[in-house]
């Protein structure tokens, strides 16, 4: 698997947890290591966005 694959496999993953358990979204991404995933290429600039989008979407669906 590629890493943008499991990196985006993580997001869901992570924030599917943090939505189930509600916990809340920057407790969430803040406990996250995202080290393995920091190279890759517009990391820094999107990462937190799309966390936030995908913990948004799991936590519309779990209701």
């Amino acid at each position: 698997m590629k890493k943008t694959s499991r990196l985006l496999a993580g997001l869901v993953l992570v924030m599917g947890r943090a939505a189930e358990s509600m916990a809340p979204f920057d407790e969430a991404y803040d406990k996250t290591d995202w080290s393995r995933f920091e190279h890759l290429p517009l990391f820094r600039s999107a990462n937190r966005m799309n966390a936030y989008n995908t913990y948004l979407q799991l936590e519309h669906e779990a209701k």
